[in-house]
């Protein structure tokens, strides 16, 4: 009997801590610019979130056709997650993050 409690509370134990170790999926990043670019949208179409500071032409697009239409905007703060795809940004310090899916478009950022 004494055995089984033994074991019961070395089960107990490792299982409770397993939380410990788990990592966070959902981190956001700060990073300086991000395009995206959809070719099923006429000629195409792509937009760039930009830090402050960053011009439309010295960033990286993914491919478009030479009609594709191309606009931007600058924001305060910018952040990504790789693990869902999702962007973050505030056009100014006092408001709420605007979160938006790129899953769907092609996309480059750093």
């Amino acid at each position: 009997m004494k055995y089984l409690f033994i074991c019961f509370m070395i089960f107990i134990s490792c299982s409770n801590n397993d939380k410990e170790y788990e990592g966070n999926p959902t981190e956001f990043k700060d990073i300086s610019f991000l395009t995206t670019t959809n070719e099923n949208v006429n000629g195409g179409s792509q937009f760039a979130y930009l830090s402050t500071g960053l011009l439309q032409d010295g960033v990286a697009y993914c491919f478009c056709q030479l009609q594709c239409s191309r606009d931007g905007k600058t924001v305060f703060s910018l952040q990504y997650n790789e693990d869902t795809n999702y962007l973050r940004y505030k056009e100014s310090p006092s408001e709420e993050y605007t979160y938006y899916d790129t899953s769907d478009w092609c996309i480059k950022y750093e």
